[in-house]
């Protein structure tokens, strides 16, 4: 395009443009934009555009590269002047679209336009949250049912998805929105993922429908509020409906909200369906697992506490699933868990035997030995009174065989590790331990030898000096944090079990890092001690010495994050026994 006519364009002048009105259907830019797009994009006045169209009526329908109009740029911009003005323009005096082969051109078929994105006017207004052109679009072509764009989505889904409530306040005037959206998903869904409830409601008021329609999860909105704990709309629905409580979703093991809510910790909605629906406790999933299945495998303490003060729990406790386990089986596969108080009571069948002919105590000494459980529900499970079923003592023997002669590779690479990190820590908590004891006795500055003040004789010379002080206490705080290090390490030979070995390293480290860190800070202020008379070697000292905080910072730091990003297994194991202890608190 001309530089003279897009400035002209661009800058809302009308001369220029009547100067070369001939070339207004032929000057485009590289992208196709016409000086209507132009005009469209940079200025919100309605009059100059009257001005481009009475000069060259045809640009109301031509499209650039992308497939827009200047209705799409000027919705996508705000401009609700200019959209007002394009439609007006095209309900007054309709056009013929060369391009799509003389079609006449009114202004539902302007605002139902699409471009190469499937995207109508009304899609760059909502996405842009611009409220005022979405009013003048929706009042424009209140009958119409809004199209899906390629990436499936109407503009109520994009509204709803993105927490415009004006928005989808105004769209909901229309007749017959579109509420689809990607995955099988409605608007509905989308205001409820994103937590409004506002939203929620509103579409919910307009199509009631939507709360029972499932996604390509097969995940009512119900199920989703139930995920995210959404505690006021539950209520809201479930008075009005108590029907979507008992709606399963077939694709995900047939799960009821209650199900959901359990395994995610969503109490208060928990509490709330029960309430509303006090027998949906009965339902199971598709393996046959009922609520407290559910919370036992998800680990969800406050849940498990609360099921077993309802009326119900023992019907549950000893309910076994499809393959026969009861919630105890489950617990007694997990791990990091301890065994609720709950399950301890006499009316809990402690000994069941699942299709395996397992026990929990069974399922729990075959994970153990197996490798695949880290805790010890085990001895839990031994201090109730639990017992091994001993029905298929052969057989299991032969899976126990197999399964520990697959994972004997890794297993035996994990304990060398753990082997040569615990020797590491040994030796550099004894060098410590030694270096501090001796240096306790060998203080800076020497002894006091001045035989006329007995009170004095055999004391420290420099023991009223602060630094000297700061000396004595880091150095004791070293000695001690490193010889109790050394002490864990001897009380972790003592045990079998992984986990506990790794905690008691993952401790020992610690105390390794206060005694290392000690260790200097008593250095430096011994040393300052000694070199006070030359206060800028002193001070020059101290500083050489405190660089090494930052250093070992910025060392920890990038271990730290290396272990937490878990870049490769190898990396994983050497840097968990340092930061084990947080993983199992």
């Amino acid at each position: 395009m001309d530089h003279v006519l897009y400035n002209g364009a661009k800058d809302g002048n009308f001369d220029i443009l009547n100067n070369q009105k001939d070339q207004l259907h032929v000057q485009v830019t590289p992208n196709h934009n016409t000086v209507l797009h132009v005009a469209a994009q940079f200025r919100n006045d309605s009059s100059f555009v009257h001005d481009i169209l009475g000069m060259q009526p045809s640009l109301l329908c031509r499209v650039n590269s992308r497939g827009e109009t200047a209705l799409h740029i000027a919705a996508r911009q705000g401009h609700q002047k200019v959209v007002k003005a394009l439609i007006e323009y095209a309900d007054q005096a309709p056009v013929q679209d060369v391009e799509r082969g003389d079609i006449e051109v009114n202004k539902h078929t302007l605002i139902r336009m699409t471009n190469e994105d499937g995207d109508m006017a009304l899609h760059e207004a909502v996405r842009h949250n611009h409220h005022e052109v979405v009013e003048v679009l929706t009042m424009e072509d209140l009958h119409f049912t809004h199209s899906n764009n390629n990436a499936e989505e109407t503009p109520l889904y994009l509204a709803a998805e993105r927490n415009y409530c004006r928005v989808v306040e105004q769209i909901l005037t229309c007749s017959s929105p579109g509420y689809t959206g990607p995955d099988g998903r409605t608007a509905l869904h989308a205001a409820v993922i994103r937590r409004c409830q506002e939203c929620s409601e509103n579409l919910y008021d307009k199509k009631p429908a939507q709360i029972k329609e499932a996604d390509i999860n097969a995940w009512t909105p119900f199920h989703y509020a139930a995920r995210f704990d959404l505690h006021s709309f539950v209520t809201y629905i479930l008075e009005k409906d108590t029907h979507v409580a008992y709606l399963v979703a077939d694709k995900d093991d047939k799960k009821t909200a209650l199900h959901i809510s359990t395994s995610f910790g969503s109490l208060n909605v928990m509490k709330k369906i029960l309430e509303q629906c006090p027998d949906s406790w009965e339902m199971v999933d598709g393996r046959g697992q009922n609520i407290l299945h559910t919370a036992v495998g998800s680990k969800e303490e406050e849940i498990i506490q609360f099921i077993s003060e309802q009326p119900w729990f023992i019907s549950l406790v000893n309910q076994k699933d499809a393959d026969g386990n009861t919630p105890l089986h489950i617990y007694a596969s997990s791990s990091d868990f301890k065994l609720p108080s709950c399950m301890k009571r006499h009316e809990v069948d402690i000994n069941a035997f699942n299709k395996e002919k397992m026990t929990p105590l069974d399922v729990a000494i075959y994970n153990n030995i197996s490798g695949t459980n880290e805790s010890y529900p085990d001895e839990q499970l031994e201090s109730v009174g639990a017992t091994p079923g001993w029905r298929n003592i052969i057989s299991r023997r032969k899976n126990e065989i197999m399964r520990i002669t697959t994972a004997s590779g890794e297993k035996s690479e994990v304990e060398s590790d753990v082997r040569k990190t615990a020797d590491t820590h040994l030796i550099v908590a004894a060098l410590i331990a030694t270096v501090t004891f001796a240096a306790g006795f060998t203080v800076p500055g020497g002894y006091d030898g001045n035989e006329g003040d007995k009170t004095l004789e055999g004391t420290p010379i420099l023991l009223r000096k602060a630094a000297f002080k700061t000396f004595v206490i880091s150095d004791n705080v070293a000695m001690i944090c490193s010889t109790c290090a050394i002490f864990l390490h001897f009380i972790a030979s003592a045990y079998a079990n992984k986990v506990r070995v790794l905690n008691h390293i993952a401790y020992a480290s610690f105390l390794i890092l206060i005694s290392m860190g000690a260790t200097v800070i008593a250095f430096i202020t011994g040393l300052y001690t000694v070199l006070i008379p030359s206060m800028g070697l002193a001070a020059i000292s101290c500083i050489i010495g405190c660089l090494s905080f930052p250093l070992y910072f910025f060392l920890l730091r990038n271990l730290y994050v290396s272990y937490m990003r878990g870049r490769t297994h190898e990396k994983k194991v050497r840097v968990s026994f340092l930061f084990v202890a947080a993983d199992h608190v």
